[in-house]
């Protein structure tokens, strides 16, 4: 499946799973192009680029103040994030009473873009 606007997915979807990450709304001042010349997503595209091409099932995200939350429709995409970031809490959120914040943060961003094939 794939990525679906918010609405659409809270009217799809009854139960599913939530996510947290803090991260930065933009990219530090500096060029915002890899070594290919391909233009950098901020943190939160970055995440997004990778759910893309890594959930089998229906998603959906959003940014919020000091991050983005993200909610998956099946268990197995659940533990498929989970398993690659790991989870450091669960907190009440305006989406879901249990939504696990995830271990990413601006820090991950490096690795992730090499994993997704940006030249660092």
């Amino acid at each position: 499946m794939s990525s679906m606007t918010w609405n659409a997915f809270m009217t799809k979807h009854k139960n599913y799973f939530c996510f947290s990450a803090p991260v930065s709304p933009k990219l530090p001042k500096g060029p915002h192009f890899d070594k290919n010349k391909k233009k950098l997503p901020t943190p939160y595209g970055l995440f997004q680029e990778w759910l893309s091409g890594s959930l089998a099932g229906d998603w959906t995200s959003m940014k919020v103040t000091g991050g983005f939350i993200v909610c998956v429709a099946t268990n197995s995409d659940n533990v498929f994030i989970t398993k690659k970031f790991s989870v450091t809490g669960v907190v009440k959120s305006v989406v879901s009473d249990k939504t696990q914040q995830l271990d990413y943060r601006d820090s991950n961003y490096s690795s992730l873009a090499k994993e997704l094939g940006y030249a660092l």
